[in-house]
């Protein structure tokens, strides 16, 4: 997912907090929160609640699913969109009452002290959590290390697939893909349609991300214990031989070009197979479309390793947090009530977004009011259960990047699979180091 979160230096930051109040150490301002408070009762003045999405949510989606059933049903709250990056909305003394993020962005916001605890806020409103899959919820549960914290409430939910091009596949007379499918498969897919035609390089599959493909294993980025990475793996070894047998195929690796995903996917249209998360595909899918065309397209399962069959990728939670800062949580509350509500859930599942309550009817109704989705194999989505998270680590972020790093190596520096994780691991090992001095 994009995330518009970049990195803000440690002085800046402490000035900002201090100007902005949003340090739990503050005293609590009028109409926030206090614990023991049995009811609910929230003023229905006028009032702007600031929002800020931390990842991606379209212009059409943030009207249809925020916008307009907040003014049906709460003409009181005005939602105001916060543009631009996070850190510099705050040092300009901008405080978000809302964000919209995921799990796996969860701690950078954490380093900006921003997520409030709302236990106690979900008990006062009688927000019922055995209502959403579980996963979802333990998914948030783990981003406090002593699970006990909820910082936020689940509002949608991502999964991983396996999208292909008809097109590519009906050309060289080769199978589709299909559901159940091992990487193995996939790999002899690709030997099979990548290939040089009319002038034409095609692409089989670009394998995206090493993180992407050890998501069913809960694997951390780092150890809690010894704060060291935890890349030079077996794991990861396996792994990286699946991305170099790719590389080895013939017309794959061109030059500098090795690695392809959504250019070459949606516009160019020589790339036969993505493995990725759900909605982030479908909206390029359908932004592809509305610019003139979206590549003849289908979906499969999510491949995995033959010890991980009938497994998804970890749980992805779109979720909602109310920030230390505002001073409106409990009209912040009212909006996740509304978008948690069956009949908001059911419109985001019609219109293409994965819904988060634990509900067979929604997910039935996933993508009817899409006319591009009809006759796709959309029941995909749902076939596998999300795999537990692991434990997220204020480095992880680091250690992903460096992590995703190692297929340049491989591709165009040809370096061999033990020298780029012993590599790889050094140098996350390095920047941890680096960062707890700061």
């Amino acid at each position: 997912m994009i995330n518009p979160l970049k990195k803000i230096t440690l002085p800046l930051l402490i000035a900002a907090l201090a100007v902005t109040g949003c340090s739990s150490a503050k005293p609590a301002a009028s109409g926030d929160t206090k614990t023991g408070d049995t009811e609910f009762k929230v003023s229905t003045d006028p009032v702007t609640l600031k929002f800020f999405a931390n990842v991606s949510l379209t212009d059409v989606e943030y009207k249809m699913f925020f916008v307009d059933p907040l003014k049906a049903k709460y003409p009181h709250i005005t939602l105001e969109k916060m543009e631009g990056s996070l850190d510099k909305l705050i040092v300009a003394g901008e405080m978000p009452d809302l964000i919209f993020s995921d799990n796996d962005w969860h701690m950078p916001l954490v380093a900006l002290d921003l997520p409030a605890d709302i236990t106690d806020l979900i008990t006062r409103s009688k927000l019922d959590l055995s209502k959403f899959i579980p996963e979802n919820v333990q998914a948030i549960r783990n981003l406090d290390p002593n699970g006990k914290e909820m910082q936020g409430v689940p509002v949608g939910r991502n999964t991983g697939a396996l999208f292909y091009n008809k097109d590519i596949f009906d050309k060289f007379g080769v199978p589709y893909p299909k559901d159940d499918m091992l990487w193995s498969e996939v790999l002899d897919l690709a030997r099979k349609v990548t290939r040089l035609q009319d002038g034409v390089q095609y692409i089989g599959w670009d394998p995206r991300f090493p993180d992407h493909i050890i998501s069913p294993y809960t694997q951390a980025f780092v150890d809690p214990k010894t704060n060291k990475a935890l890349v030079d793996i077996p794991m990861y070894r396996k792994i990286l031989e699946l991305f170099q047998a790719n590389y080895d195929i013939p017309g794959v690796v061109t030059g500098k070009s090795y690695a392809y995903a959504e250019g070459t996917f949606m516009k160019d249209k020589r790339l036969a197979m993505e493995a990725d998360w759900v909605s982030k595909i479908l909206s390029q899918l359908i932004e592809a479309e509305e610019k003139g065309g979206a590549p003849n397209w289908d979906m499969a399962t999510n491949p995995t390793y033959e010890d991980r069959k009938g497994k998804n990728r970890h749980a992805l939670t779109n979720m909602l947090i109310i920030s230390k800062g505002s001073k409106h949580k409990e009209q912040a509350m009212q909006v996740i009530q509304l978008l948690t509500s069956k009949e908001l859930q059911m419109q985001m599942s019609k219109f293409s977004r994965i819904p988060v309550l634990n509900d067979p009817e929604l997910e039935k109704v996933f993508g009817t009011e899409n006319p591009m989705l009809k006759s796709k194999n959309t029941a995909a989505i749902f076939k596998y259960p999300a795999t537990p998270t692991p434990t997220p680590n204020k480095y992880d972020k680091e250690v992903q990047a460096l992590i995703r790093n190692m297929r340049a190596e491989l591709a165009l520096n040809k370096k061999d699979i033990n020298t780029v994780l012993r590599e790889t691991q050094d140098a996350a090992d390095k920047k941890i180091a680096e960062l707890m001095k700061q």
